[in-house]
C-alpha cells in the first residue's frame, strides 16, 4: 500500500480530477441555468444540481484531509471515486454539448436533456453513497453530510415549465406542415427567442441556420439520417419566417411576399433554380438530388421509399413559378435596400449594400436603383473608415457610373473624387475605387476635375506599379483617358510615366508640341528614361518643328535637340530624319537667323556627330554634307568671326567632325588662314577656347606624315611658344597634355623649330612631367596626371625629339638633366602607351658613340673582368650584376662596353639598369611596347665587338623568356622583331640547352607563312633543322 505521505499519492490525484470536474459541472450548469429563462427550463433544478455538486467538491475536500483511504477500504474508496469521476464526465458533456450547438434544436431536444440530467443525478447519488460505506472511519459529521447530498439528488425531478412544452409541440405541428403559415411562424420564432433568452433578429436567424447546417452535415457524415432530417425540417422551419435574408427592425409590408419553403430544397434548404421529381413524387434541386445518389443511396430523402428508377423529371411549373417569385422578391429587396440605407446602423447600411450589388448585377435595377436618387447617400459612405462599408459603397458606385453619364456627374457633384483620393493618401487603394476612376474620366469634364486633383496624377503613375495586376492595369485605364490633356501628360512625365507624353506629342499641333517640348528641357532624365523618345512618333514631329516658320517653335525644337542628343540612342533617330542636318544647316547658314540659334544648331549638331558611328559617314548623305569644303568653310568663317564663347561651339563642332572624317582633318589643315588663326586663339584669354584649339589642332596633326601644320614664320615661332607656355604653366592638366601631344607632332626635320624648342622651357616641363609621375608611387601614374591619363604619355611623345640620334644638341640637353633612372622606372609603373614611348626614346638614347666600340678599346683588366664575370654568370645565374652592386659596377667598368661608356653625358643601357624593365616590357601586348622594348634590346647587339658580352646580359635578365613569350602572344611585328633578336643571342649562347621549351615554339611559328624562314634559320643553329631543309 502507498503511504499518503509520498510526493506523488495516486488518490490524490483521482480526488483532485473529481474535484477539478465538480468545478467544470457546477459552472457550466449555472451558465447554462442563467442563460435560460424560466419559461424554457426550471431554473430551480439546475441550481439545485448546481448546490449539490458544490458540497461534492466539499465533501471530497474534508475526506481527503482526513485520510479516509488510510487504512480500511481503499481500493474500494478508488473504485468509488473513479466511478463518481466517470458520471460527473457525463454530465460535463451532456451540459457543453447542448450549449455549443444550436438553441432551437437544444429547445427541441430539452426533454432528452433534462431525462439524462436526471437519470445522471440518481447515478451520482448512489455512488457519493458508497463514500460513507467505504470508509468505516468516516466521522459521524460527514455521513451527515453524504446522507443529506444523497437525499437531494435522489429527490431532485428536472423538468421544464409548460409554455416551453407547448412552443416545442407548436414548432413540431409547423415543421410537419412545412412553416405554410409565415406570420405564424414569425410569432413564434418571438416565443423561441424568448424562451433562448435572446432578441429576436436577423443575425441570430442566420447564426442558427449556420448552425443547424454544420450539425446537419456532421449527421450525414454519421449515416444518422433521422437526425439529419430532423435537421432539416428544423431550417425549413427558419427560412419560412423569412429573417435569414432581412434586416434588423421591422420587415415593411412590402417585404411581406409569399413563402419561399415550397420553393426550397429539402436537402440543401436553398430555393431551387433547376427543380426535379424522383420517382416517389418528392422534389429536389437537380444538383442535390444527383449528389444523393452519386453517393450510392437508392432511397427518397424524405419519405425514404425505395426507388425503382433514378429517373428525373424536369418540373416546368414550379420551375416558372420560382422565377416569378425571384422577381418579386427582388422588388421588395431593392424597396427594402433603398429604406436601408439612410440608417444609422452600420449593419443595416452594410446589408442594403450587398442587396443593392446583387441587384445592380442586372441592367433593369441600375436604372431602377438611379431613379431613387440615392447615389449622394452612397458616395456619402466613402467618409467613413469602415472598410466593408466602402468596398460595398464603391461597388456599388461602379455598377451606377456604368449606367449612364447623368450617374457619373452625380458621383462627381456627390464628391467622390476627393472621397477617393483621401483614401489613397491613407495607402487604402481598392481596385473598385480605381474602376471609379475609369467610369468617371470616360466623360472629358469628369476627366479634368481627375486630373486636376492635388497629386492624382503622380498617384495614378506609381500605382502602375502597383503589385496588384487588378489595381496597375486599371491605373493604366485612367492614366490613358486622361491623355488627351497636354498639361496631364506633362505631370505624367514629371512623374517618370512618359508613353502618353509621346504619343500627345505626336497628335498635337505645333504649337502643343513647341510647349512640351519646353517642358521637356526643364525635366530630370536618365538614360533609362529617355529609352521611350527613341519612338519615331515622338523624333519625327520634334525634327518638323525646325522647318516652323514660328520663331518659338524653332527655339523649342533646338534646345530639345541639342538636350536629347547628347543620348546616343535618340541621336541615330534623329539623324535618322533626312531633314535634320540640312535644316539645321540652314539655321547656321542663313545669314538672317539669330546668333543664338546659330550656336545651338552648332552644339545640336554636335552632339549628334559625336552620338555617330564612324561607318555612319560612309554611309548617310547627310552626315556627308558637314564633312563637305563648302560647310567647313562656313563653319570655321563662323568660328573666326565669333565671340569667344561661340567660336569655341564651333571649334569643337570641327573638333567633332574632324574626329570621323579624314577629309575634314586635311581641309582644316590644307586652309592657311584657318591654321593662322587656330594658332592665334591658343592666346586668346577664354579657357573653352583654349581647350577646344588645341584638342582641333592636335587632331588635325596627330598620325599625320607632315605632323602640325604651322603658319610660316613669325607666326611659327609665336605658335610654338603658346604650345610651350601652355605646357609649362597651365594649371589644367588637360590643356597640358594637348599641347605636349602637339609639340610631339611638330615637323621633325625643320632644325628651325628645334632652335625654338632648345631655347624654351619644354624640356624642363617634360622632365617635371615623368618625375612627378615617379615621385607619385602610391596614386600611381594615372591619378596625378589628366583624367585620361595622357599628360605623361603626351609628354614622353614630346621627349622623342630630344633622343633622336640625328638630333646632337637636344640630346646634349636631355643628358644634363639626369632623367635617365626616372624614365627607366616608367617602364615598370607606366601605361602600355607610356612604356611604348619609354622604350622608343631608351632605343634612340642607346644608338650613341659607344655603338662603335672597337676590340682595342677594352683594356686587359677589362677582359679579365669579362671572363671573371661570364664565369659567375654560368654558374650563378641568378645574380644581378650591373648597375648595382656587381663587381664591374664597383670597377667602374661596363660589363658590355667597359670604360666606354663610363662618361656621364654618355646613355648605357646597362649602366642605367634598363636591360630587366625593358625585358618585363616584352610581356605588354597593347600599343606596340613590346616592339619598342624590342628594339632598345636590339641596340645592345649592334657591335659585333661586344655582341657575346650584350647578349650574356640579356639572357642573365630573362630576356629569353621575355622573347619566347613575345613569340606565342605577341602580334605578328612584336614576333618579327624578337625572332630578329633571338637570331642574334642564339649565334653565341646555346638557347636550346638553356631554354628547352624554345625549340617547341619556333617549330609551331614554321606553319607561319610570314615567320617560318626566321623560325627555321634560328632551328638550324640550334642543329635542330638541316642546312638543306625546304624551309631556305
Amino acid at each position: 500500500m502507498l503511504s499518503l505521505d509520498m510526493a506523488v499519492d495516486p488518490m490524490t490525484l483521482v480526488i483532485s480530477s473529481v474535484q477539478e470536474l465538480c468545478t467544470r459541472i457546477a459552472k457550466g450548469a449555472m451558465e447554462l441555468q442563467d442563460e435560460a429563462e424560466d419559461v424554457m427550463i426550471d431554473k430551480e433544478s439546475f441550481r439545485q444540481f448546481s448546490n449539490y455538486i458544490s458540497e461534492i467538491k466539499i465533501l471530497l475536500q474534508t475526506l481527503h484531509a482526513g485520510r479516509v483511504e488510510a487504512t480500511v477500504g481503499s481500493t474500494s474508496t478508488k473504485e468509488t471515486l473513479q466511478a463518481l469521476e466517470s458520471q460527473l464526465r457525463e454530465a460535463c458533456k451532456i451540459i457543453e454539448k447542448y450549449k455549443s450547438g444550436s438553441r432551437l434544436r437544444l429547445l427541441l431536444n430539452c426533454e432528452s436533456v433534462l431525462s439524462q440530467m436526471g437519470q445522471l443525478a440518481l447515478e451520482i447519488a448512489n455512488t457519493v453513497s458508497l463514500l460513507g460505506t467505504a470508509n468505516l472511519n468516516t466521522v459521524l459529521s460527514l455521513k451527515s453530510k453524504i446522507d443529506q447530498i444523497v437525499g437531494g439528488l435522489q429527490s431532485m425531478e428536472f423538468k421544464y415549465a409548460a409554455k416551453t412544452e407547448a412552443i416545442v409541440s407548436e414548432i413540431e405541428r409547423l415543421m410537419a406542415q412545412n412553416g405554410r403559415n409565415r406570420e405564424h411562424t414569425v410569432r413564434l420564432l418571438q416565443k423561441v427567442a424568448e424562451a433562448v433568452g435572446v432578441g429576436q433578429n436577423a443575425s441570430l436567424v442566420r447564426t442558427e441556420l449556420e448552425l443547424l447546417k454544420q450539425e446537419k452535415e456532421e449527421m450525414e457524415a454519421q449515416k444518422k439520417q433521422a437526425e439529419a432530417l430532423q435537421l432539416s425540417q428544423l431550417m425549413q422551419f427558419l427560412n419560412s419566417s423569412g429573417l435569414a435574408s432581412g434586416r434588423r427592425g421591422e420587415r415593411t409590408a412590402a417585404s411581406s411576399l409569399q413563402d419561399p419553403t415550397p420553393f426550397m430544397c429539402p436537402l440543401c434548404n436553398e430555393v431551387m433554380e433547376d427543380p426535379v421529381v424522383i420517382n416517389c413524387g418528392h422534389g429536389f434541386e437537380r444538383r442535390v438530388i444527383l449528389e444523393h445518389f452519386d453517393r450510392g443511396e437508392r432511397t427518397c430523402p424524405i419519405c425514404g421509399e425505395e426507388l425503382q428508377s433514378l429517373d428525373l423529371i424536369p418540373n416546368h411549373t414550379l420551375r416558372s413559378t420560382i422565377q416569378e417569385w425571384r422577381q418579386r422578391d427582388m422588388d421588395a429587396k431593392l424597396h427594402n435596400a433603398v429604406a436601408a440605407i439612410a440608417s444609422d446602423d452600420p449593419d443595416v447600411v452594410n446589408q442594403a449594400l450587398e442587396d443593392l450589388q446583387d441587384l445592380m448585377k442586372a441592367a433593369q435595377y441600375r436604372a431602377a436603383v438611379t431613379e431613387q436618387k440615392i447615389i449622394p447617400r452612397i458616395v456619402e459612405l466613402l467618409e467613413g473608415t469602415s472598410d466593408v462599408t466602402t468596398k460595398a459603397a464603391l461597388k456599388c458606385l461602379c455598377y451606377l457610373a456604368n449606367y449612364s453619364d447623368d450617374n457619373k456627374e452625380a458621383i462627381a457633384e456627390a464628391g467622390a473624387i476627393r472621397y477617393i483620393m483621401k483614401h489613397f493618401y491613407r495607402g487604402e487603394v481598392e481596385p473598385d475605387a480605381v474602376s471609379v476612376l475609369i467610369e468617371l474620366s470616360q466623360k472629358e469634364a469628369l476627366a479634368e476635375q481627375i486630373g486636376k486633383a492635388t497629386d492624382c496624377i503622380p498617384f495614378l503613375v506609381s500605382l502602375l506599379q502597383n503589385c496588384n495586376p487588378d489595381i496597375s492595369q486599371k491605373a493604366e485605364k485612367v492614366v490613358e483617358n486622361l491623355s488627351y490633356n497636354t498639361h496631364f501628360v506633362i505631370k505624367m512625365a514629371e512623374a517618370r510615366h512618359f508613353q502618353p507624353f509621346v504619343i500627345r506629342f505626336s497628335q498635337g499641333p505645333q504649337e502643343t508640341q513647341a510647349s512640351m517640348a519646353l517642358t521637356l528641357l526643364k525635366m530630370q532624365l536618365d538614360d533609362n528614361s529617355m529609352k521611350i523618345f527613341e519612338d519615331k512618333r515622338f523624333v519625327g514631329p520634334l525634327v518638323r518643328l525646325l522647318s516652323s516658320s514660328s520663331p518659338a517653335c524653332k527655339s523649342a525644337c533646338l534646345q530639345t535637340i541639342k538636350k536629347l542628343s547628347v543620348y546616343p540612342g535618340i541621336a541615330k533617330q534623329i539623324l535618322a530624319e533626312n531633314a535634320t542636318i540640312p535644316d539645321l544647316l540652314g539655321l547656321i547658314s542663313i545669314y538672317s537667323s539669330e546668333q543664338q540659334w546659330k550656336q545651338i544648331a552648332a552644339e545640336a549638331i554636335t552632339s549628334l556627330v559625336e552620338a555617330s558611328d564612324l561607318s555612319d559617314f560612309q554611309t548617310n548623305s547627310k552626315l556627308q554634307e558637314l564633312h563637305s569644303e563648302h560647310n567647313i568653310s562656313v563653319f570655321l568663317n563662323f568660328a573666326i568671326g565669333s565671340v569667344p564663347q561661340t567660336k569655341a561651339q564651333f571649334w569643337r563642332l570641327l573638333l567633332m567632325i574632324g574626329n570621323k572624317s579624314e577629309t575634314a582633318r586635311n581641309l582644316i589643315r590644307t586652309d592657311d588662314s584657318a591654321m593662322a588663326h587656330l594658332f592665334s586663339s591658343l592666346n586668346e584669354d577664354h579657357p573653352e577656347v583654349t581647350r577646344q584649339t588645341l584638342k582641333l589642332i592636335y587632331c588635325i596633326a596627330n598620325n599625320h606624315p607632315d605632323g602640325v601644320p604651322l603658319p610660316p614664320s613669325p607666326a611659327k615661332e609665336a605658335a610654338i611658344n603658346a604650345l610651350v607656355a601652355i605646357f609649362t604653366r597651365s594649371p589644367d592638366n588637360e590643356d597640358r597634355s594637348m599641347a605636349a601631344g602637339i609639340i610631339s607632332q611638330l615637323p621633325a626635320d625643320d632644325t628651325a623649330i628645334d632652335g625654338i624648342l632648345r631655347k624654351s622651357e619644354a624640356l624642363k616641363a617634360i622632365r617635371e612631367v615623368i618625375c612627378t609621375a615617379d615621385n607619385d608611387r602610391d596614386m600611381g601614374f594615372n591619378a596625378s596626371m589628366a583624367p585620361d591619363g595622357s599628360l605623361l604619355e603626351n609628354a614622353l611623345a614630346a621627349l622623342l625629339r630630344y633622343t633622336e640620334p640625328t638630333k646632337p644638341d637636344l640630346r646634349r640637353q636631355l643628358s644634363e638633366l639626369e632623367l635617365y633612372p626616372s624614365l627607366v622606372r616608367v617602364l615598370s609603373r607606366g601605361s602600355s602607351i607610356a612604356k611604348q614611348r619609354t622604350a622608343t626614346a631608351l632605343a634612340h638614347l642607346s644608338q650613341s658613340d659607344i655603338s662603335s666600340v672597337s676590340s682595342s678599346s677594352i683594356t686587359v683588366s677589362t677582359r679579365d673582368s669579362f671572363m671573371s664575370l661570364l664565369w659567375l654568370t654560368r654558374h650563378l645565374p641568378n645574380t644581378s650584376w650591373c648597375c648595382s652592386s656587381s663587381p664591374a659596377w664597383q670597377w667602374g667598368l661596363c660589363s658590355v662596353h667597359g670604360s666606354v661608356c663610363s662618361s656621364r653625358h654618355e646613355f648605357c643601357l646597362i649602366k642605367a639598369n634598363a636591360v630587366k624593365p625593358l625585358v618585363k616590357t616584352l610581356s605588354e601586348t597593347e600599343s606596340g611596347a613590346a616592339e619598342a622594348a624590342l628594339l632598345a634590346l636590339e641596340s645592345l647587339l649592334k657591335d659585333d665587338n661586344t655582341l657575346l658580352r650584350a647578349a650574356t646580359e640579356i639572357v642573365k635578365s630573362q630576356g629569353v623568356v621575355g622573347i619566347l613569350e613575345v613569340l606565342e602572344k605577341g602580334s605578328l611585328p612584336a614576333k618579327e622583331k624578337a625572332l630578329d633578336l633571338l637570331q642574334k643571342i642564339s649565334e653565341h649562347i646555346d638557347i636550346k640547352s638553356m631554354f628547352r621549351r624554345s625549340e617547341r615554339i619556333l617549330i609551331q611559328l614554321l606553319h607561319d607563312e610570314s615567320l617560318k624562314k626566321k623560325a627555321a634559320l634560328i632551328l638550324r643553329q640550334m642543329d635542330v633543322i638541316s642546312k638543306q631543309s625546304s624551309y631556305f
